[in-house]
């Protein structure tokens, strides 16, 4: 890894976990959440303000002033609304997606939840979603979280990522392996 990328990623990582010290209980981390979920959605809809955003011509200051307004028109929480203007008032601003990110994987490490990401070129059905992570859990003795991701590009088949283990149970796997 860079150092660029290891000193963004601890950034990231101290912006989650102040986040997380400033509210007061469960019920305001879900809320906070929940804000900034909704923020991030907003500026990936929007791409005159996530244009504005990443601007760097445009000065800290303005982008302040035009997302406190955002923050207040959307009622979030007012611990959110601070941090919004600290990532801004310090160009911060443009990692709110990857500290979001960090932000749900600390809280996620604090429930004892392990994320498993689960590859598939078709959506789960239900049911076989429900016994794969139960199969998962009782095999694994962890609490998970599974994360779906649709790639068609797999053909078929299924992929696991566990931490660092991957289980690659794919068509395309399985094709590449049988190329001469």
């Amino acid at each position: 890894m860079t150092k660029n990328v290891e000193n963004i990623n601890e950034i990231c990582k101290r912006y989650a976990n102040a986040l997380i010290l400033s509210s007061q209980d469960r019920n305001e981390l879900k809320i906070i959440t929940e804000n900034f979920e909704h923020f991030n959605k907003v500026l990936r809809t929007s791409d005159d303000l996530s244009t504005f955003i990443k601007n760097p011509l445009v000065n800290s200051q303005k982008k302040s002033f035009v997302l406190k307004k955002i923050c207040k028109s959307f009622s979030y929480n007012q611990f959110f609304q601070g941090f919004i203007g600290v990532l801004t008032k310090h160009g911060k601003i443009n990692l709110q997606e990857k500290i979001l990110n960090e932000y749900k994987r600390i809280i996620d490490l604090k429930d004892g939840l392990t994320e498993i990401i689960v590859t598939t070129s078709e959506p789960l059905e239900k049911e076989v979603e429900k016994k794969l992570k139960t199969k998962l859990s009782d095999s694994l003795k962890l609490k998970i979280k599974l994360t779906k991701i649709i790639d068609k590009e797999i053909i078929g088949g299924i992929k696991i990522k566990i931490k660092s283990i991957m289980i690659d149970n794919s068509i395309k796997s399985k094709l590449t392996e049988f190329e001469v």
